[in-house]
């Protein structure tokens, strides 16, 4: 990551818009498989969300300025429309048209990662450039940065288990029944 040293407020604004972006992309990406078996579409809307949330997460935590804020903060706050309706009246296409769905707890922090995308990136477009706070010292930059990157790590982990994909982790010891038990397709899973 680029650190300069006038590196203020809203660059850890900036940050952690980047580590809730990337936490958002990494759960649309666990639910992938789930939503391509429900259908095509719906499978490619979440890698196409789920890969421009992570690139995006990158960009901004490598570079002094979060890229296309506007545009970002409108795709975040158009998919937390979009998951709203799903919840509420449903979609008017696919397999169960204007059938809403169950909330469940990864998209719920999901949204909320989304929501502080939002937020953030509409609070440093409103703060210019010119006319910021000081710059943090080192170590106050470092800690925040730090309880930033932890605080998404420790969000999306529960949120990531919750998946599909999630669920696909054994307890530390525990195997699913392998082909020799006659109850699964011979790699251990049975599943």
């Amino acid at each position: 990551m680029a650190v300069t040293s006038d590196f203020g407020r809203s660059d850890v604004a900036r940050c952690w818009a980047g580590f809730a972006s990337l936490g958002a992309g990494l759960v649309h990406l666990a639910v992938v498989r789930e939503h391509l078996a429900e259908w095509w579409l719906f499978g490619a809307f979440f890698i196409g969300i789920g890969v421009f949330q992570i690139v995006w997460a990158l960009l901004a935590l490598g570079r002094d300025r979060a890229p296309f804020p506007r545009v970002v903060a409108a795709l975040n706050a158009g998919v937390i429309a979009l998951w709203v309706i799903t919840r509420t009246v449903g979609l008017p296409v696919g397999p169960e048209r204007w059938t809403p769905e169950a909330v469940g707890m990864a998209d719920v922090v999901c949204a909320v990662l989304q929501a502080i995308v939002v937020v953030l990136l509409v609070a440093a477009v409103r703060v210019p450039r010119k006319g910021r706070t000081p710059p943090l010292a080192a170590g106050a930059r470092l800690a925040l940065l730090g309880i930033g990157a932890l605080a998404m790590a420790a969000v999306t982990t529960p949120a990531l288990a919750a998946t599909e994909a999630g669920e696909h982790a054994h307890p530390h010891g525990e195997h699913a029944p392998s082909q020799r038990d006659g109850d699964g397709p011979g790699d251990g899973h049975g599943h």
